[in-house]
């Protein structure tokens, strides 16, 4: 699986890179809206059974970046919807020019037959921290009691 992903990403920029892995993410994991499935978590989750709620999307986008040599961490901490629902949630920072991605995000729950599309695949594409501060709030725990992540101060325009 891993180095079916990999192997398309040779010869290529880094930026290229990040956008192949994000779509790849986006067009082939289903958000799981149930929480009650196994491996929603994890990479196995978001790679193998394709189903993960937002920690499998960061942790499999993080993985894969690993894997292609690309600086990057999972952020965590709350998001706000378009519905105003604030909740627990986690994303990706790159080490391109300091920019967020959010592919949970950038994957929306479509209804019926919808169709994804490009804006909304990419709303939260390599985005600055005036884009991404608006609905998403780093807290740095994973837990109340758990020790507190610093991550790197981000840039605040978005890529372009």
């Amino acid at each position: 699986m891993k180095d079916s992903i990999l192997s398309v990403l040779d010869g290529k920029s880094d930026y290229e890179k990040i956008k192949i892995v994000h779509d790849y993410l986006v067009d082939t994991i289903e958000y799981d809206s149930s929480v009650s499935l196994d491996n929603i978590y994890n990479i196995y989750g978001a790679l193998v059974s394709k189903k993960c709620v937002c920690e499998g999307y960061a942790k499999a986008f993080q993985y894969l970046m690993d894997e292609a040599g690309i600086e990057n961490t999972i952020v965590i901490g709350t998001g706000t919807n378009s519905k105003g629902k604030t909740e627990n949630h986690a994303w990706n920072y790159v080490k391109l020019d300091g920019k967020w991605i959010d592919t949970t995000w950038d994957d929306p729950i479509l209804i019926g037959s919808g169709v994804l599309i490009s804006k909304s695949k990419y709303q939260y594409f390599l985005k600055g921290s005036k884009t991404m501060n608006q609905n998403h709030f780093i807290s740095g725990k994973f837990t109340d009691a758990g020790q507190t992540f610093t991550f790197p101060e981000l840039s605040v325009e978005n890529y372009e």
